[in-house]
């Protein structure tokens, strides 16, 4: 009971924190990971989330009997066919990872700046849309500048395509810097500037948009798109001119 009634109320505090604490991180090296691996002489706090739950795991940040933790790790168990954007009881996917970052800010036990997560599924060949989903579930973690890494099991991917795709995005991203990211209803643009070439990377969760006046543009596969091209629920890469 006494429990459950701390949860009720720090929930707010949390709620208020995740809307206002910035994510700080810009440049990313090796923010992908194939597989969990164990940092060596760490204490980890693991945490698990299945389908982005988060209310239940609030205590386990504020429990005075735990010890001081290096990291906070958060094992996210998802439905890959269920859009990372789509909201359950108002939150979606990026908002739980702000709400998690935000409970591991305010933790007295969890002294580092940023969260680790992992991603996980049932193993399956995924269609389309569940590879559009993928992408967006890692470009949203690592669009929220509150993640040090993302764990995940490339070995889950049973298909070329699917492979093909998540290796495409990390090839792009990995080691870049990011310059911004917004949100407009359905329209999400991450940029990123890597070497010398600024792009941005931009899909919809809903309408297909029309995109004009961009340099090159390549869809998640890294095939060059020359006419036609939409922004839709299909991740592109798109460089500046």
């Amino acid at each position: 009971m006494k429990t459950k009634l701390h949860t009720l109320s720090i929930s707010p505090l949390i709620l208020i924190f995740s809307t206002f604490l910035k994510g700080k991180k810009k440049e990313y090296t090796n923010f992908f990971v194939n597989k969990k691996r164990r940092l060596k002489q760490k204490e980890i706090l693991e945490v698990y989330s299945k389908d982005c739950t988060f209310y239940k795991n609030i205590h386990l940040f504020f429990d005075k009997q735990s010890p001081i933790y290096d990291k906070a790790f958060i094992n996210f168990d998802i439905d890959i066919s269920q859009i990372p954007e789509e909201k359950s009881f108002m939150f979606d996917f990026y908002k739980v990872i702000n709400i998690y970052h935000a409970m591991s800010m305010l933790s007295a036990k969890v002294p580092n700046e940023n969260i680790e997560i992992a991603l996980s599924f049932e193993k399956s060949r995924l269609n389309n849309s569940q590879i559009n989903n993928l992408l967006r579930y890692s470009l949203l973690a690592f669009a929220s500048r509150k993640v040090d890494k993302f764990y995940f099991d490339e070995e889950l991917l049973k298909d070329e395509k699917s492979s093909l795709a998540y290796k495409t995005m990390i090839e792009y991203i990995n080691n870049s810097t990011i310059i911004n990211f917004t949100n407009a209803k359905s329209l999400y643009v991450l940029t990123c500037k890597k070497g010398k070439n600024t792009f941005d990377i931009i899909w919809s969760s809903k309408d297909d948009i029309e995109l004009t006046e961009f340099n090159k543009v390549y869809d998640k596969y890294g095939k060059l798109l020359t006419k036609d091209i939409k922004i839709t629920n299909s991740p592109i890469y798109a460089f500046h001119k």
